[in-house]
């Protein structure tokens, strides 16, 4: 009764967790707002989108998205000259060492478009920028698109120009004096700086009005250089996840490693109820009789003491006698060989060669090896016959 009864609550509990699991799985996943522009993720804000279209506005290049660090790439030799460094998030933030290494290779010939909210001074300072400045109610326009006008958000950033800025505006909002996207050279490449990243984003690229704000914008860009999009910047080395972030990230894996843990946990429970206390082995006493007739027999041999053995296995065949033919044994004369013989079905010539050969080691004082080997000889055959 009480096995069956555990029997239905775990039926109980597996039938409670498939119901909730299948809640869970068809239930609407609430909608990622956040501003993570990330090439993975298909909410509002993601790019995955513009991923997808690079290849078709860079033709005569390739696209990679890149999940190292700028010195990573070189050593590794993932780099195609001539290439643009592609960027678009909300915080530029890069190391020196690689903000340096890019620098050299811009100054080489490559290019490096930057889309972000937050620029460091230090790129701001290299193409003749301030800083940027917010602009309420704005309109974004592109130069050679002016018939357009683009409202992506309630607040807009631009960019105040110092005297030696010598590069060419690209975009502003409102007005030429408000830039908010810039091309600058740099040695022998090219830096471009765009203010707003949300116009990359896969809202603004499925939007009616807005959608083809990122193709005007990108192309001001060589169409033959080969595109790379990073996206250490935003998500480190995206990827190289250990098994439990992995099964963590997506929702049916950590659903199932859940019921996993919770169903182990169940049998676990219920097996260690059924289980009782280990019994201890108690072994049976040996049988040490053997062993004590054999050290008695190796001490009586090393001393050669013959006549002694020989009476010790006259006694032990004689108490077999007795015990398995019931005869007695204190006369061995003629009548016992007879009765000895007929009732072991020995040959009688045989009982009379070892029931002599016993009277007469009785009756000596001294025995010889000889004498009790043959004696043994004798006793062994009979058991044989027997």
């Amino acid at each position: 009764m009480k096995r069956r009864q555990n029997v239905l609550i775990i039926l109980f509990v597996i039938v409670i967790m498939a119901v909730y699991s299948a809640y869970e799985v068809n239930k609407p996943q609430p909608i990622d707002w956040s501003r993570n522009f990330s090439v993975d993720k298909k909410s509002p804000y993601g790019t995955y989108i513009l991923k997808d279209a690079l290849p078709y506005l860079f033709p005569e290049g390739s696209v990679r998205v890149s999940r190292n660090s700028v010195r990573e790439r070189l050593r590794m030799g993932d780099c195609h000259f001539p290439e643009t460094y592609f960027f678009v998030g909300m915080f530029f933030k890069i190391d020196q060492g690689d903000f340096a290494t890019l620098l050299e290779e811009v100054e080489n010939g490559n290019s490096l478009f930057v889309s972000a909210d937050f620029i460091p001074d230090t790129l701001f300072s290299i193409v003749g920028i301030e800083e940027g400045k917010r602009i309420a109610q704005g309109k974004d326009y592109l130069r050679g698109f002016e018939d357009k006008a683009y409202s992506f958000a309630s607040n807009h950033t631009s960019f105040r120009l110092r005297d030696s800025f010598n590069g060419e505006v690209l975009g502003y909002v409102n007005q030429v004096e408000n830039p908010n996207f810039v091309k600058v050279p740099y040695g022998e490449g090219v830096i471009y700086l765009h203010a707003n990243p949300m116009g990359f984003t896969n809202f603004y690229l499925l939007d009616s009005v807005a959608g083809d704000y990122y193709q005007k914008v990108l192309s001001f860009l060589p169409a033959d250089e080969n595109v790379v999009w990073d996206e250490y910047l935003k998500s480190g080395t995206g990827g190289q996840h250990t098994l439990f972030q992995v099964i963590l990230r997506y929702p049916a894996l950590k659903w199932a490693y859940v019921l996993m843990m919770l169903g182990g946990l169940l049998y676990l429970l219920f097996r260690s109820k059924r289980e009782q206390r280990p019994i201890p082995v108690i072994r049976p006493l040996e049988n040490r009789t053997l062993e004590f007739v054999s050290v008695v027999s190796s001490l009586y041999y090393k001393q050669k003491d013959h006549f002694a053995i020989a009476n010790k296995r006259i006694n032990s065949f004689l108490e077999e006698v007795r015990y398995y033919y019931k005869l007695r044994t204190e006369e061995l004369d003629r009548g016992f060989i007879d009765l000895l013989s007929e009732r072991s079905g020995v040959g009688r010539e045989s009982v009379e060669n070892l029931v002599n050969l016993i009277v007469r080691v009785r009756k000596a004082e001294h025995v010889n090896e000889e004498q009790l080997r043959e004696l043994v000889k004798y006793i062994e055959l009979f058991k044989t016959k027997s």
